[in-house]
């Protein structure tokens, strides 16, 4: 089924009135939003193979033919890295992760 972090994800970005509840017209956007979020959801644990619920670098250049990205070099895949992690952290979180696939589906 469709897992805590998926349902979350796309209960916020639904709730377009950041009101708590979700209109109609709110949850026609999660029934898209959940198959969509359970997709990168299980992107983004096959990549944390520490299951520590975040990417570390080393974990995403692994996992970065997942992705369907060609080979790159390191530095390139550390500015994709970079980019991703948009807080700094040094980890990919769950949000940052669906924010930089989202993005990726429009290009």
């Amino acid at each position: 089924g469709t897992n805590k972090k998926a349902i979350l994800r796309a209960y916020k970005a639904a709730d377009t009135s950041g009101n708590g509840f979700v209109e109609l017209k709110e949850f026609e956007k999660i029934v898209q939003l959940l198959k969509q979020y359970d997709e990168i959801s299980k992107i983004f644990e096959e990549l944390d193979t520490n299951d520590d619920h975040r990417i570390g670098f080393n974990e995403f250049k692994k996992g970065f033919q997942l992705l369907g990205e060609d080979d790159s070099d390191e530095n390139s895949l550390k500015q994709e890295f970079d980019a991703i992690d948009s807080n700094d952290g040094g980890y990919i979180l769950f949000d940052e992760f669906c924010m930089y696939m989202a993005n990726k589906k429009v290009q």
